[in-house]
């Protein structure tokens, strides 16, 4: 049987480790033998990927369909972290970018916590958060975040249902820029799926700028989500929806869940004008 995971001073929480990176099952195994992941999170973090991944998914399907508290769990992620040699150094960027994300007195804590793992990188960066932190936080999101979005192995380009769980903007930028051919799609699962407006309204707008008609509409689809779950939108994206064709469903649930005041008055008068046709159509049959 194998030892029990190692006492880390503290836990990475998968709400973190799902936007800062696109882990492999071996580094998954190593977060949680070294006690920076614990066995719910290993586990849900293991699903996410697969969701991610789809029929690529691999060992994250057997990660996914353990038991947290089981000895399998402990056995399998022992014998994917020791294939891999490499597999904690994302946990030394996640490790530090969760400590820095807190502030005053518990982002202090977490660090001193952080420096005295024996890590020498890890110490290093905790130690001197404001040089070589912020440059292993800057290498770390280059590598484990833009760099594996910009091959596409963050996600199945080929699966729909994968795309629709998309969480990461960084994965829409790198699709665009590689002219995926179901990038609209992972910019409707973005809206779906992402919990900041800001984040999302960026890549929406590139959706709504595009030349193809398909990938247009689906920016439409996708302004049409944040609005409904936000209430919220931005100016490129209105000056952009302007060209697109009335009567759509961005227009209709921009008008619904939007605060007025703050749509133009092309919308206004698209909606006013049909909610005067209603009107003159209703009284004319009366």
């Amino acid at each position: 049987m194998p030892d029990e995971p190692a006492a880390s001073p503290f836990r990475v929480p998968v709400e973190f480790v799902r936007f800062a990176a696109a882990v492999e099952p071996a580094e998954v195994g190593w977060g949680y033998v070294s006690g920076l992941l614990g066995a719910e999170d290993a586990v849900r973090l293991a699903f996410l990927r697969r969701c991610d991944l789809r029929e690529r998914a691999g060992d994250f399907d057997a990660l996914a369909g353990a038991e947290p508290s089981s000895p399998e769990l402990g056995a399998l992620c022992h014998r994917l972290s020791g294939g891999d040699a490499d597999a904690g150094r994302v946990w030394t960027y996640l490790a530090l970018g969760w400590a820095c994300s807190h502030s005053g007195e518990e982002r202090g804590g977490l660090l001193g916590e952080l420096a005295a793992r024996g890590d020498d990188g890890a110490a290093r960066s905790a130690l001197d958060p404001e040089g070589e932190g912020l440059r292993l936080l800057a290498a770390g999101r280059d590598e484990f975040l833009i760099g594996r979005a910009a091959s596409g192995q963050g996600m199945n380009w080929r699966s729909i249902s994968a795309l629709m769980g998309t969480d990461r903007p960084e994965e829409v930028d790198a699709a665009f820029d590689r002219a995926e051919e179901l990038v609209g799609v992972a910019v409707i699962g973005l809206a779906l799926n992402h919990p900041d407006a800001e984040a999302v309204l960026p890549r929406v707008a590139r959706a709504l700028e595009s030349e193809g008609d398909e990938l247009r509409h689906q920016g439409r689809v996708a302004l049409a989500h944040v609005a409904r779950l936000h209430s919220t939108v931005d100016r490129r994206c209105l000056r952009l929806l302007r060209s697109h064709p009335r009567g759509s469903e961005a227009d209709d649930d921009l008008w619904v869940y939007v605060p007025h005041r703050r749509l133009p008055w092309w919308l206004w008068r698209h909606h006013l004008g049909e909610r005067m046709a209603w009107l003159l159509r209703d009284r004319w049959r009366s």
